[in-house]
Parts: C-alpha cells; structure tokens; sequence
C-alpha cells in the first residue's frame, strides 16, 4: 500500500471522526437549550397555577374533612336516632354443611336493618388520628 493512500484513509477517518465529534456536541447542545427552556416553561405554569389557587385551600379542605369526621364520631350517633334514619350492617352468615358433609359450608351475605348510628372501629381510630395530628402540630408549631 502507497503511503499517499494511507495518509488519505488516515486524513478521511480523522476527518470523519472529528465531524462526528462536533455534530455529537452540536446536538447535544440543542438537547441542553431545549431542556432548558421546557424546564424554564415549566417553571412559569407552576408559577400561575400557585398564584390561581390560595394557599389557604387546602387548609379549609382539612378543615371539612375534621368537622365532618367530628360530627359523625361525636354528633351522629345522639341526633340521628331521633330522625329514625335506618342504617344497614352487612353480616355474614354461613349455611352449614348438608348431606354428612357432601355439601360444604356456605357463607352469604346479608344486610340488616339496625336502630340508631353504627359506631365502627374505623370512626374511632379515624378520630384518634385527626387528634393526634392536631395536638403534634400544635407541639411542632413554631411559635414566633
């Protein structure tokens, strides 16, 4: 091979590979300018979505959801009664085996009617939880 012939394929691959190089950097400069300017876009449409929505929105929203919980721990089960406001229980009932045991236990379920308010579990630690929230803000508030 003629050296003339070397130095051309050594001088094209350098060429290339230095072509390759800067059209790389090229592009990821545009990628760059790009995520710059979505971030940049997305910066302003959290800014005016902040300034669309007062601040003390969810305040008011907790504040709801706390009187409404109170009221169906604390209120509920003493003023619903005398409005005569039926509330159904879901009850699990199982049909026993049949036949020497050929037929297996069923179980089905079944809603009856009770008198007055159904204070749950659920209504209790809900309650427990709002309180505990309330009183380890109050401790962790900072008092200036």
């Amino acid at each position: 091979m003629p050296i003339e012939l070397i130095s051309l394929l050594g001088g094209g691959l350098t060429g290339f590979v230095f072509r390759y190089l800067a059209q790389k950097a090229q592009d990821q400069k545009e990628l760059f300018e790009r995520a710059l300017s979505s971030n940049k876009q997305t910066t302003e449409n959290q800014n005016a979505a902040a300034a669309r929505v007062s601040i003390d929105a969810g305040k008011v929203v907790r504040q709801v959801i706390v009187l409404t919980v109170l009221f169906s721990t604390l209120a509920a089960p003493f003023i619903l009664p005398f409005f005569g406001v039926p509330t159904f229980v879901e009850v699990d009932t199982k049909n026993p085996e049949a036949l020497f045991g050929l037929i297996p236990e069923t179980s089905r379920k079944i809603f009856i009617e009770i008198n007055g308010f159904l204070y749950t579990s659920e209504n209790r630690q809900i309650l427990v939880s709002i309180v505990g929230f309330y009183f380890g803000s109050a401790v962790g508030g900072n008092k200036s």
